[in-house]
């Protein structure tokens, strides 16, 4: 699957996610944690295989789709800066839908494991992330409870 090279902890220190915390917080993580470049059409994981990383997407757009009824829906459109693989930090983690680049992109990819043990930390800097991290959860359920109020607006159906 493309090229991979190593992130130090102060490239991961620049995400967003991570804004504000020292490199030395993130050495551990960084050491498991890699630059993934995907050539388009390339897929990162496929729906129901077991998962185990949380990416973010520094460069590109990433399609996923899901089969539904014999054939493959497009559900969201990725671009740079959106994070993926969120049910890799779930119990028994399995992909709920296929990823795959449309044109060239560029992940950063973490174990969910070492996220999760830095989120459990119970430091001032694991609430940060927490808080952050759930921020980022509820703006993907906002994108998506307006995503499909767009879908009812063919008008209102009343009875009279």
């Amino acid at each position: 699957m493309g090229t991979t090279e190593k992130v130090s902890a102060a490239e991961l220190a620049s995400l967003p996610l991570f804004e504000g915390l020292a490199p030395v917080d993130l050495e551990e993580l960084s050491a498991s944690s890699v630059r993934r470049s995907l050539a388009d059409g390339e897929t990162l994981v496929e729906m129901a295989a077991p998962i185990s990383e949380v990416h973010w997407l520094e460069k590109g757009q990433l399609a996923l789709r899901v089969r539904h009824e014999h054939r493959w829906v497009l559900v969201s459109t990725l671009q740079s800066g959106d994070l993926l693989g969120w049910s890799a930090l779930r119990e028994e983690p399995t992909a709920l839908s296929t990823a795959r680049a449309i044109g060239p992109a560029v992940l950063v990819s973490m174990p969910a494991s070492g996220l999760l043990a830095l989120l459990a930390g119970g430091s001032a800097q694991s609430e940060l992330l927490l808080k952050r991290l759930f921020g980022i959860a509820t703006h993907h359920l906002d994108e998506s409870r307006a995503q499909l109020l767009q879908l009812g607006r063919e008008g209102v159906i009343s009875a009279g």
